[in-house]
């Protein structure tokens, strides 16, 4: 696993190459792991969250997955991802923490 600070370029993940080739880098802290890229935008004031969570997803190549760790539940991000054709699966996560895999919808 792979964590990059905010702003810093990862190798494994923390930047992607967005639709015209251009560099994508959240403010976020974001990783590869088995199961996608990870970005935490817990503790990021609003609307950091969402804009960071909606770059990214700009960038994510076709079939891919990424799994955002926030503070709360997005309220706002779920029908901003319904009007791109993405969707949101909440997965267990520890004390507090809201944990959601994104993915493309079919």
């Amino acid at each position: 696993m792979h964590r990059s600070a905010p702003g810093a370029s990862s190798p494994s993940g923390g930047e992607a190459a967005g639709a015209w080739g251009a560099t994508v880098t959240p403010a976020a802290p974001t990783w590869t792991d088995a199961d996608g890229l990870h970005i935490d935008v817990r503790g990021l004031p609003p609307p950091q969250p969402l804009v960071d969570i909606l770059r990214l997803l700009s960038s994510v190549p076709a079939g891919g997955a990424v799994i955002a760790h926030l503070a709360r539940d997005p309220l706002l991000l779920y029908p901003e991802l319904a009007q791109i054709g993405w969707q949101a699966e909440r997965l267990p996560a520890a004390g507090g923490e809201v944990c959601l895999r994104l993915t493309a919808a079919p």
